[in-house]
C-alpha cells in the first residue's frame, strides 16, 4: 500500500458512517422494516463489492481499474437514486439530515496529506482536498444558520451546487492526471487515487454523497412541484 495508514484509518472510518446514514434516512422517511432491511441489504453489497474490487482487485479482469471505473459507480449511483427517490424519502426526509451527510467531505483532505507525501499529484489533489473542504464548510454553514428552523430552497441548493461542482472538478482532474490516452498533466507521477484504501472515495463515498444531493434536490422538488418539479421529474 502506497498511502498513509492514517488515510486508510480515515477512509475506512467514513464507509460503515454513510452506511448507517442511509438506514437513518430511511428511518426518517417512515420506510418499514421490510423496505429498511432491503435496500440496507442493497447498500451493504455495494460497500462489500467496491471494498473487494479496490482492495483485492475483485472484478478487476471484467470492469478493469481505469480512471472510468468510479464514473461507471457513479452513474449506477445515481440510477439507482433516482429511480428509487420516493421509496427513500418516504413521507419525507428532513433537509439537515440529507445535509449533514456532506459533512464528511472534509476527509477529502487526504489527499492533501497523499500530496504532501508525494503519493498523489498537485494537480489532482489539491482542487479535490480543498474543494471537498469548501463542500463540507458550506454544508456546516447552512446547518449552523438555520439551526432550529427549516433550510430554505436557496441555502438547500447552494450545498448542491457547490457539492457537485467540487465532484465535477475532482473527476476532471483524477481522470486528466491518470495514466490514460486522455491524460493531460501529472506525467512524471500519475494519480493512483484508485488503488486501496483511497479508491473507496471514489467508487464508493463519492457516489453516496452525490446520491444525497439527488435526494435533497428530490425533497425540495416534493415541497415547490411548481419550481423544481422539473429536476428530477
Amino acid at each position: 500500500m502506497i498511502f498513509s495508514p492514517i488515510s486508510e484509518a480515515i477512509v475506512l472510518f467514513s464507509v460503515p458512517a454513510v452506511f448507517w446514514h442511509m438506514l437513518w434516512v430511511l428511518t426518517a422517511g417512515g420506510a418499514s422494516v421490510r423496505k429498511r432491511v432491503v435496500i440496507g441489504f442493497i447498500v451493504l453489497v455495494w460497500t462489500a463489492y467496491a471494498y473487494s474490487h479496490i482492495r483485492y482487485g475483485f472484478a478487476t479482469d471484467i470492469i478493469g481499474n481505469s480512471p472510468a471505473v468510479p464514473i461507471a459507480y457513479l452513474a449506477l449511483a445515481v440510477v439507482l437514486a433516482i429511480f428509487f427517490r420516493h421509496t427513500i424519502l418516504g413521507r419525507g426526509v428532513p433537509q439537515r439530515l440529507l445535509i449533514a451527510l456532506q459533512l464528511f467531505r472534509p476527509i477529502g483532505l487526504v489527499f492533501i496529506l497523499e500530496d504532501w507525501r508525494g503519493t498523489l499529484p498537485s494537480s489532482f489533489a489539491q482542487p479535490a482536498g480543498w474543494g471537498d473542504l469548501l463542500a463540507g464548510l458550506t454544508a456546516l454553514a447552512v446547518l449552523i444558520r438555520f439551526r432550529g428552523r427549516d433550510i430554505p430552497p436557496r441555502a438547500v441548493i447552494l450545498v448542491a451546487v457547490v457539492g457537485l461542482l467540487d465532484f465535477a472538478s475532482a473527476f476532471f482532474f483524477g481522470f486528466t492526471s491518470a495514466a490514460s490516452p486522455l491524460q493531460l498533466f501529472a506525467f512524471d507521477n500519475p494519480n493512483r487515487v484508485i488503488e486501496y484504501p483511497l479508491g473507496l472515495i471514489p467508487v464508493f463515498l463519492v457516489p453516496y454523497a452525490v446520491v444525497a444531493h439527488i435526494l435533497s434536490l428530490a425533497q425540495l422538488s416534493k415541497s415547490r412541484p411548481i419550481k423544481l418539479g422539473t429536476i428530477l421529474g
